[in-house]
């Protein structure tokens, strides 16, 4: 099992589309992904870090304004491929302090092809959805 592919996995996650400083976020950008990323979610398909950087802004100030995601099993991976499941809960469920359903509100997956020890192709797959 590949060391790099887990943290890659893991950081897509947590350090960049979980993150809120831009800053912060940008320097995970561009150690772990390739110059031309491409990254398709149901939505569209973005090419290169600047526009996944924004585009994970986007969705951060926009549907996913106070939810967080987090990590709903491990890493699996085969060769060069790596896939992470994940959910979306509200921020306050995350942090232990907000009552309701345990239910999270979106449920999904992320595949990415690894090539040069970087994410050179991500993709996002959404398996539950509000309402």
């Amino acid at each position: 099992m590949s060391e790099n592919i887990v943290r890659l996995m893991e950081e897509n996650l947590l350090a960049v589309f979980n993150e809120r400083d831009p800053q912060r976020r940008l320097t995970v950008v561009r150690r772990n992904y390739a110059p031309d990323v491409r990254w398709s979610d149901p939505e569209e398909t973005v090419i290169g870090q600047d526009r996944l950087h924004e585009r994970a802004q986007e969705l951060l100030d926009g549907p996913l304004s106070g939810l967080t995601f987090t990590q709903s099993g491990p890493v699996y991976q085969t060769a060069n491929l790596g896939l992470l499941a994940f959910d979306v809960v509200p921020l306050d469920r995350a942090a232990g302090t907000g009552a309701g359903s345990s239910e999270p509100l979106i449920s999904g997956y992320d595949v990415a092809i690894v090539e040069n020890d970087v994410i050179a192709q991500l993709f996002t797959v959404i398996t539950t959805v509000p309402g």
